[in-house]
């Protein structure tokens, strides 16, 4: 029902404190794993494939970069049987236990929600002035609320923070270039139906963590 993607670039570190926080946290029905490294890194590879036997390991044999690993990752997923993904790069913690199963009500209900990601800390600089990422546009987020839980809507952007999508958004490919995630989030903007969404109430907090203090890969 559900594949775990993990994406990395040689950081073991990071990845190491993020697969075993998502073991912990990510509850529900998690029927595959992989991971797509894009150290360019034979060693790399090897020590993946022997520390986390439960992946499937695609590896890049040179770096090719953030929008092609998020590509090469996707057409991957297109081929499987799985329903969602939970997007998750390798430098995330958990603060929470997360439901999975009712994040994947709540996208069936709601044809028209594209993703549902989880809030992280305020990291740039604007984000750290306004007290977060929700408190900087306040009033572009909407409160939902139903059996399965709370989450709030934005048509702002899609994110690839740790978030849970459908399989079927992967037919659409990644944008190849700079600034691929702005370009991704203009494309299904251009839709009005579509809408994007924080799990949690306004008052929630954060529910993830982000640890990866240097950017290492290429071609955001």
């Amino acid at each position: 029902m559900i594949a775990l993607l993990v994406i990395t670039d040689g950081r073991r570190d990071c990845i190491e404190q993020t697969i075993a926080s998502a073991n912990a946290n990510l509850i529900g029905p998690i029927t595959s794993k992989v991971i797509v490294n894009d150290s360019g890194d034979e060693a790399d590879r090897l020590w993946l494939a022997s520390k986390f036997p439960e992946f499937a390991v695609i590896h890049h044999k040179t770096r090719l970069g953030f929008a092609q690993s998020i590509n090469t990752a996707w057409a991957y997923l297109r081929r499987s049987d799985e329903r969602f993904v939970f997007h998750l790069e390798d430098d995330f913690t958990f603060n929470r236990e997360i439901p999975l199963r009712s994040l994947a009500r709540i996208l069936d209900r709601e044809p028209g929600l594209v993703q549902i990601a989880l809030r992280r800390q305020p990291w740039n600089d604007a984000e750290k002035k306004a007290g977060g990422i929700v408190e900087q546009h306040p009033d572009a987020y909407t409160e939902r609320l139903c059996d399965d839980g709370a989450w709030l809507e934005q048509r702002l952007f899609f994110t690839t923070n740790p978030s849970l999508y459908r399989v079927e958004l992967c037919r659409l490919g990644w944008p190849i270039g700079p600034h691929s995630e702005g370009h991704f989030s203009h494309q299904l903007l251009a839709d009005p139906a579509l809408r994007f969404g924080y799990w949690g109430s306004r008052d929630s907090g954060e529910a993830v963590t982000h640890i990866g203090h240097v950017r290492a890969g290429t071609g955001y």
